[in-house]
């Protein structure tokens, strides 16, 4: 943030104003030698004050000065500034335009002028100011600084860009510049661009292993996937711990479609030494998050598990997260009895219930399971004894609410588990919809639709959503919405 105020000698204004061309007063030459002294002692009067922070007065001494000197540009200036520190930035930024309209050249006016015209969000205005300071200052980086700064207060990229390019004309190896310039030109999706920047700091040798991920994400963005994955295995040869870096890779040879170089990178990754065990699970859990998004994670996510099986079956400690971790993979996969008996079997475990936040989990998920099953008593049960452990879990507030109205048990309860995560969530569009379906499990339609409505516009993927208020339409006589909401059920069905 720019500073507002910027120190002005005592001794300038003092001088400033002893060289006006144009006599206050008329008069005889000793009264008028008389008023002058006695306006520098106001000035200095006027001065001391701002610098006591009594701005309150020396806005009043300056004011009375402008009256006998009002096209003194120092006053202006020096009125503007105890009116900044004040806050009052109206009356501030007026006499900063006067300063400068008096003297356009004066590099001090110009900045205090630029400082409030952003704190004020004129960014056009302040734009043109920083313009005109680097017109004054052509060899130097600091108002090509403040004028690119402020093209990106402005949300003009393209030109911020180009300026923080003029800087590196004057500072060729200045790290902060060239930073910008290559976050400017990803944003701009001036991929192309980016990647020769990326390439020559290489050559100049530091921060290689970073500076190789990003290159490789750039290559990833514009699917030259060969080169991302030579980029990212370059990265790792000189930090194997680089996690990001191994993360990438695995991103990389998904998306290119080629199983065997996955294959590669993942055998590599289980050898490395530097990555530990634990690392090793968080990673394949990452890919289970993915792949309940994206169907092609599912695969690798699941070869991931089975590596890990595999080649560390006898790390007893880790038992327990594997088979949940392989227990979720399996249900979003939609292998959900396979995942039922595996999670069962986890729950039951010797200490499981020790380990509390995976033991939760597992909870969680075999919930899902028994619900998706149709397993009711079972999956109520296993919610209550949830909530009995973690009685601030809305996830599971939530997903017993529903249960309990798709039964048509309980809606009061019910209505009070939804209310109470909606509350905790408002903005979740799942709970809503929760809420939503029990008012009209009770009846209350238009509390139903006013609810589902609101749901339907939070999550633009669950089509179970657009599905329900399709069928509170219905109740309400709205066949026409009722049917533009069944076809965007089956178009989110579709995708």
């Amino acid at each position: 943030m720019r500073s507002l105020i910027d120190k002005l000698p005592v001794i300038a204004l003092v001088f400033l104003s002893a060289c006006s061309s144009r006599p206050l007063l008329s008069g005889s030459a000793t009264d008028r030698d008389s008023l002058s002294e006695s306006t520098k002692r106001e000035l200095v009067a006027a001065a001391l004050q701002s610098a006591k922070g009594e701005y309150d007065g020396a806005v009043d001494r300056y004011r009375k000065l402008l009256t006998a000197q009002p096209s003194q540009a120092a006053l202006h200036f020096a009125l503007s500034k105890a009116y900044a520190s004040l806050g009052v930035l109206d009356s501030a930024r007026l006499y900063s335009e006067k300063s400068v309209t008096l003297n356009p050249g004066n590099k001090y006016y110009l900045r205090l002028l630029a400082a409030l015209s952003h704190q004020m969000h004129d960014y056009r205005r302040a734009v043109e100011l920083d313009r005109q300071l680097v017109a004054l200052e052509p060899r130097s980086t600091e108002p090509l600084t403040a004028l690119a700064l402020e093209y990106l207060a402005a949300d003009q990229p393209e030109n911020a860009l180009a300026t923080f390019r003029e800087m590196l004309t004057l500072d060729p190896k200045n790290e902060t510049t060239l930073g910008q310039v290559l976050l400017l030109e990803i944003k701009l999706t001036h991929y192309q661009e980016a990647i020769a920047l990326l390439t020559e700091l290489l050559e100049r040798g530091d921060g290689k292993e970073k500076l190789r991920v990003t290159l490789g994400e750039l290559y990833r963005q514009t699917r030259q996937y060969d080169l991302a994955i030579k980029s990212f295995r370059e990265a790792l040869q000189a930090n194997p711990r680089l996690l990001p870096a191994w993360l990438a890779l695995f991103d990389a040879t998904v998306q290119s479609g080629n199983r065997h170089a996955f294959r590669e990178a993942l055998d590599l990754f289980y050898k490395t030494e530097q990555v530990n065990l634990e690392q090793k699970i968080e990673l394949a859990e990452f890919f289970v998050a993915r792949s309940s998004r994206e169907s092609s994670f599912v695969e690798p996510a699941s070869v991931m598990i089975d590596e890990i099986k595999k080649r560390y079956s006898g790390k007893s400690p880790m038992t327990f997260r594997l088979h949940v971790v392989e227990g979720e993979l399996l249900f979003q996969a939609g292998k959900v009895k396979p995942a039922l008996q595996l999670l069962e079997k986890a729950v039951h475990a010797k200490n499981a219930k020790k380990q509390k936040k995976l033991y939760m989990q597992a909870c969680s998920i075999l919930a899902l399971c028994y619900d998706k099953l149709g397993y009711s008593e079972k999956c109520i049960n296993l919610y209550e004894k949830i909530l009995a452990r973690e009685p601030g879990n809305t996830l599971m507030m939530n997903n017993l609410a529903y249960t309990l109205a798709v039964q048509g048990k309980e809606l009061l309860r019910a209505k009070k588990l939804a209310m109470k995560a909606v509350a905790a969530e408002p903005v979740n569009g799942g709970y809503l919809d929760t809420l939503g379906w029990i008012w009209f499990r009770m009846g209350n339609y238009e509390k139903a639709r006013e609810i589902l409505e609101k749901a339907v516009e939070l999550d633009p993927f669950e089509a179970e959503i657009p599905e329900h208020l399709s069928i509170v339409y219905e109740k309400l006589g709205n066949m026409k919405r009722a049917l533009e909401m069944k076809e965007l059920s089956q178009k989110r069905k579709v995708k």
